[in-house]
């Protein structure tokens, strides 16, 4: 972060934008608390360990071949296990897809995937600055921290929630912004231009596929790494002056509207960089799946290690879901890894299988084989008013199940929270292991594995950025 930016007095000082603005132009690295510190240094782990195994997809496979062909050694810029350099957007478009091609990355209810956006735009600005651990942490911290603020603000009534509010990955984009124009400096003005440049732009995914008839299509994911380049092209339009909208989210401009929200708070944007950190709820999955099959998964999980019944001993597997997930997650024969990934029966079939979370749920065998497939089509899905109440007002994603077995028993397991949620963590050997595995996938040796562990681990120590992206790729 460049120390020596020229502070200029704000033209609207009172406004949300410019009190955001000026606070996010002016957080160091000093002022985070520790807490905060860790977290974001665990973001980024899962996030490196996700890019890693997204890293030999179908879909970064199709992706890196446009690479090849269109931007091959254009600027020297890291894609996860690409073995090649290219430019600079193109490499965080690329990471963006990759981070989140196995739907195993971080994410928190209300506002979606945010690391796959963060990380991506960092680790492209980063080498591109040669920044520091100190200052990437910093970065990281707002680019997360913004996003949170401005859904809080935005604050949609259950009724808007159903029908006009952009659900899918609601503020993300910001990220982007955020992250850049902290690591390339800029002064409180500038922030608040690279914000404005980025603030007009429609919310990605402003329409849902058409889940409930045909499951989630393969091309779901592939483009959504666009979402990462608008806000660096701002932030670096604004390092050069270039104005933008300075009171994109002022009360009067009702950013709101462009959500689709039909209730709006700016003054919730306008505090400092103390308590409640909003970024602690960020939330790691211990399952390459949808979010919402998560806690079903743990629950299913938890019958398998507390009776040791196989899955040919299971007759039915019932999910008690919101309405949500009962109309767009009951896919029984997923034809590909991102359908897969929607599809509460194969998650739950996955599990029930002991098939170890990772690539290897979507294995051809684990996609079509006879025994997932059998086990898939005993999974039912109904609408539960409890579930209901745990998503839309206690707005937890929680897993209830129940399983009758061959004899006629039935077993009920209830997990209020997944794994690797804030009120269900992860700790240091869950990271570990998930970096490790993922890591092998994407085919680094387990000694480079080790030392990337090591640079992450102490990442505030980090003298250059691309002294860890060198690790990113194979031997």
């Amino acid at each position: 972060m460049n120390e020596s930016s020229v502070e200029t007095p704000l033209r609207n000082e009172r406004g949300a934008t410019a009190s955001l603005a000026s606070w996010l132009a002016g957080t160091r690295f000093e002022a985070l608390p520790q807490e905060v510190v860790e977290h974001v240094k665990w973001c980024f782990i899962d996030t490196v360990s996700c890019g890693l195994g997204g890293s030999r997809t179908d879909e970064a496979t199709a992706l890196l071949e446009l690479a090849r062909s269109t931007g091959s050694g254009a600027s020297g810029f890291t894609i996860f296990g690409a073995g090649a350099r290219f430019g600079m957007l193109q490499a965080a478009q690329t990471n963006r897809v990759l981070i989140n091609a196995l739907d195993f990355d971080d994410t928190v209810i209300g506002t979606g995937h945010m690391s796959s956006v963060a990380v991506a735009a960092a680790l492209a600005i980063g080498e591109h600055l040669h920044s520091d651990g100190r200052d990437l942490i910093t970065a990281l911290a707002l680019a997360y921290e913004m996003p949170l603020r401005l859904r809080q603000a935005v604050n949609p009534t259950l009724a808007a929630f159903r029908s006009t509010f952009e659900r899918v990955d609601s503020g993300v984009h910001f990220c982007s912004t955020v992250v850049a124009a902290a690591l390339l400096g800029l002064g409180a003005v500038a922030f608040q231009d690279a914000l404005g440049l980025t603030g007009h732009l429609r919310p990605w995914h402003v329409t849902t596929p058409p889940m409930p008839e045909h499951g989630m299509p393969q091309w779901f994911k592939v483009t959504q790494g666009d979402v990462v380049v608008p806000g660096l092209q701002a932030a670096l339009l604004a390092a050069d002056g270039f104005p933008g909208d300075r009171e994109m989210f002022d009360q009067q401009r009702n950013y709101a509207a462009l959500v689709g929200s039909d209730r709006y708070d700016s003054t919730l944007l306008q505090r400092g960089f103390e308590p409640p950190f909003l970024l602690m709820g960020i939330g790691f999955k211990a399952q390459p799946c949808c979010r919402h099959i998560s806690a079903f998964a743990d629950a299913v999980e938890r019958f398998r290690a507390r009776t040791g019944c196989r899955a040919d001993q299971v007759r039915r597997i019932r999910a008690r879901t919101h309405l949500w997930t009962t109309e767009n997650l009951p896919h029984t024969d997923p034809q590909h890894m991102i359908g897969a990934q929607f599809s509460m029966p194969h998650g739950l079939a996955m599990t029930m299988l002991g098939v170890p979370p990772g690539p290897a749920w979507y294995t051809e065998t684990a996609l079509f084989g006879a025994a997932a497939r059998e086990l898939r089509h005993r999974v039912e899905l109904v609408h539960d008013e409890q579930a209901q109440h745990h998503y839309d007002v206690e707005r937890r994603y929680a897993g209830a199940v129940e399983i009758e077995t061959v004899d006629g028993v039935v077993h009920r397991e209830f997990v209020p929270a997944p794994k690797g949620a804030a009120d269900n963590a992860f700790d240091e050997s869950d990271h570990r292991a998930k970096l490790f595995d993922l890591a092998a996938a994407a085919g680094l040796a387990r000694d480079r594995a080790a030392h990337l562990w090591d640079r992450m681990r102490a990442l505030e120590s980090l003298e250059d950025l691309r002294q860890l992206t060198a690790l990113l790729e194979p031997d």
